[in-house]
C-alpha cells in the first residue's frame, strides 16, 4: 500500500477563510468559499485507480455543476473547480521515500509556490476579491447557509461537527446524494479516519524504533534531525529558507536514510495495517458512503451530460 497523498495547502485566500470561520463557524470539512482550496472527504485521501477514480471525478464534477447552478440562482458567479490537477504533486505523511521526487522537488517548496500562484489566478478567488464587502458576506451566505446548524456528524474520536443544511454547498450535495444527513455523516467519518490512521502509525512503537535508527543515519550524514517532521520543517522553513540545492540535498539524505533504516518499509506496512483495522472497525461508514455514491451515479451522469438540469 502506498503512502496516502496529502495535497499541499495554499495560504491564498486566508482572509476569505477567516471570514467564513467568523461568520459561520466552519468545520474541518465545510465553510470555505466553495470549491477553492478545499479537500473533499470524497477525493482527497486515498490513491484512486481505474473505475474508482472515474467515479470520484464524475461525482465531483456533478457536484461542482450543481453548485454553479445554485450560486447563479443566488446572483453570483462560480467556476467549477477540477477535482484533481493531475500534476503528480504529493507529500509524504511519514518520511520521504522517493528519490526521483526528492531530486526534482526537494521537500516541495516549488510546488507550494506554484499552488499559491494558481490560487491567486483562480477565477473564483479573483471574483470573490472583486466583490464589495457587503456582497462578499452575501456570497458566503449563499454558499454556506446562515449558520452551523442543520446537519451534524459524530466524529470517530468523539464530539461532533455541524454545518448548515441551507446554502448552495448543501443544496448541491442534497440534489446529488439525496440524503444530506447520511452523506455528511458517512463522508465526515471516512475523512476523519485518514488522520486517525496516520496518528496511529506515528504512535506505533515500531515506527518510533525505526525513526531512532533513521535519526542516527541522518546525524552521520551531517543532518541532526530527530524525526522526518523536523527535517521537513527545516526544509520548508518560512523564516530561514534553505537554498534550493541544500533543500534537495537534505531531502535526498532523508530518502537514503529512510531506506537504510527500514523506516520507509515499516511506515508502508503500518499504514496498510492500521488502515485495514480502521476499515473493519468503521465498515458501516464505508459501506454507507459507497451506497450513497452508487445511488448518486445516474444523477451525476445526467448533470454532467446536461440532461439532468436542476
Amino acid at each position: 500500500m502506498s503512502f496516502v497523498p496529502l495535497r499541499l495547502r495554499s495560504p491564498a485566500l486566508l482572509s476569505v477563510v477567516a471570514v467564513v470561520v467568523v461568520v459561520i463557524a466552519a468545520t474541518a470539512c465545510w465553510g470555505r468559499w466553495p470549491g477553492h482550496g478545499t479537500e473533499s472527504p470524497r477525493t482527497a485521501h486515498a490513491p484512486r485507480h481505474g473505475s474508482t477514480a472515474r467515479i470520484e471525478r464524475l461525482l465531483h464534477d456533478a457536484e461542482q455543476l450543481l453548485l454553479r447552478t445554485c450560486m447563479r440562482r443566488a446572483g453570483f458567479d462560480y467556476h467549477p473547480v477540477p477535482g484533481e490537477p493531475g500534476t503528480g504533486e504529493r507529500a509524504f505523511p511519514y518520511v520521504l521515500d522517493d528519490p526521483a521526487w526528492a531530486g526534482r522537488h526537494g521537500y516541495g517548496r516549488d510546488l507550494q509556490q506554484r499552488q499559491r500562484e494558481r490560487a491567486w489566478r483562480d477565477p473564483n478567488s479573483a471574483y470573490f476579491r472583486s466583490l464589495p464587502t457587503p456582497r462578499r458576506a452575501q456570497a458566503l451566505l449563499a454558499a454556506n447557509g446562515p449558520g452551523p446548524r442543520g446537519v451534524s456528524a459524530t466524529l470517530p474520536t468523539g464530539g461532533a461537527v455541524q454545518r448548515s443544511d441551507h446554502g448552495c454547498v448543501s443544496d448541491a450535495q442534497r440534489r446529488l446524494y439525496g440524503d444530506l444527513k447520511a452523506w455528511f455523516q458517512a463522508s465526515t467519518t471516512v475523512h476523519a479516519l485518514d488522520a486517525m490512521r496516520r496518528a496511529r502509525v506515528v504512535a506505533d512503537h515500531r515506527y518510533a524504533r525505526d525513526v531512532a535508527v533513521w535519526a542516527q543515519c541522518m546525524r552521520s550524514a551531517g543532518h541532526p534531525y530527530a524525526s522526518p517532521a523536523l527535517a521537513r520543517a527545516a526544509g520548508l522553513s518560512g523564516t530561514e529558507p534553505l537554498p534550493r540545492a541544500r533543500e534537495t540535498a537534505l531531502a535526498l539524505a532523508e530518502v537514503r536514510c529512510a531506506e537504510r533504516s527500514g523506516l520507509a518499509r515499516t511506515a508502508r506496512e503500518l499504514d496498510a495495517r492500521h488502515g485495514a483495522a480502521l476499515r473493519r472497525q468503521y465498515r458501516g461508514a464505508f459501506a454507507e458512503k459507497v451506497r450513497l455514491q452508487t445511488k448518486a451515479l445516474p444523477r451525476a451522469r445526467a448533470v454532467v451530460s446536461g440532461s439532468g438540469r436542476p
